[in-house]
């Protein structure tokens, strides 16, 4: 997770946050370019032991990739994504066999996670920059359109249908200083309405359920664990959810069951391995099913269509990794490269399109 400032951009001594890249975007005119939305993330941490994070961590057309468009049977898949690079990388849904990507999209800005609704459709938040939204089912669509987002700086987007309902989107700090959860649309090309609630600090991951509700992990006020707030129907201040015992925020998923798959980047005692979390509820009380130790340290994942498989890049590993998903738990079943350069632009985020038949 990594925050940009709209003037600036600090080292900070949280080492979950890299440097800038070189090519973060200008901001939004109405983002402040002091106070808030500095890369500050950490400063206040209490109970973690941050020496245990490692350092590096913390498109307007489809473009070809070797002269071929991406054939029919590629239309379904795995993106990837890396917040140093300008674009998401394509692979068909099994690479077992390590393949290299098989499309692109371009440009991509300083993306920390992104979204794939139902039907394909795939949601990039880009930085300050809005969040673009490409055209499902094939991979590596053309753009449908830019939506605009005032409140602060974009790093999540869930949704279940991207073209015509809700686009949830979390917003790591915004305009006011704590993060937030932006309700948007894409037939409006912007985000009306933002949903705050006074326990949170950063948020890391959001997601939307059928029916409307929303969710969003975050650090809680001292930086010392991590809360899930629940938004029912997308609206409102939102409740924090009971139950909920991530030690460390990240990726929310939603299974095609109804239950929360939630990761954590630190285990039980603030350190490596990551740990996804499976939970029912959350509505606001949560009921713990399963965790599941990764085999290193992850962020944001998400669920394929049938909720049989979970992608996530791992940070330690500089790879990329799917597991057997059940609601009992997580298994490897396989690891890829693909030629990626998640060794030096950290490999943040992975989905699958389409994304879990919720």
């Amino acid at each position: 997770m990594r925050l940009l400032s709209a003037a600036l951009c600090t080292t900070v001594a949280v080492s979950l946050l890299a440097g800038c890249s070189g090519n973060t975007s200008s901001p939004s005119s109405s983002v402040p370019s002091s106070g808030a939305n500095t890369r500050a993330h950490g400063a206040g941490l209490q109970g973690i032991a941050v020496n245990a994070i490692p350092q590096r961590f913390l498109p307007t057309k489809l473009r070809p990739i070797r002269g071929r468009l991406a054939t029919t049977a590629e239309m379904k898949g795995m993106y990837v994504s890396a917040f140093n690079a300008t674009e998401l990388w394509g692979f068909p849904k099994n690479n077992s066999g390590n393949g290299p990507p098989t499309c692109n999209v371009s440009p991509t800005t300083e993306v920390n996670n992104f979204g794939v609704d139902n039907s394909g459709n795939l949601m990039v938040p880009n930085g300050f920059d809005g969040i673009n939204v490409y055209a499902g089912p094939g991979m590596c669509g053309p753009l449908l359109g830019t939506i605009t987002d005032s409140f602060g700086q974009a790093s999540d987007a869930s949704a279940v249908s991207a073209t015509t309902g809700n686009i949830a989107v979390g917003n790591i700090l915004d305009t006011n200083g704590s993060g937030s959860l932006s309700v948007c649309t894409l037939t409006s090309g912007t985000c009306s309405t933002n949903l705050t609630n006074p326990a949170i600090t950063e948020i890391g991951g959001v997601a939307m359920a059928p029916n409307g509700d929303c969710w969003a992990d975050a650090l809680n006020s001292s930086f010392s664990a991590a809360i899930l707030v629940y938004f029912a129907g997308c609206s409102g201040a939102g409740v924090v959810a009971t139950g909920f015992v991530n030690p460390y925020y990240g990726g929310v998923d939603v299974d095609n069951k109804g239950n929360l798959v939630t990761t954590s980047l630190l285990g039980p005692s603030f350190a490596p391995p990551s740990v996804v979390y499976v939970y029912s509820g959350c509505n606001p009380t949560c009921t713990l099913i399963s965790s599941s130790p990764l085999t290193g340290e992850s962020l944001y994942g998400h669920l394929g269509k049938q909720s049989l498989r979970f992608v996530t890049p791992d940070l330690e590993s500089a790879d990329v990794e799917v597991y057997k998903y059940r609601p009992s738990g997580l298994t490897l079943n396989y690891s890829f490269t693909g030629g990626l350069p998640c060794a030096t632009d950290d490999c943040e985020a992975a989905a699958y399109s389409p994304s879990s038949k919720k």
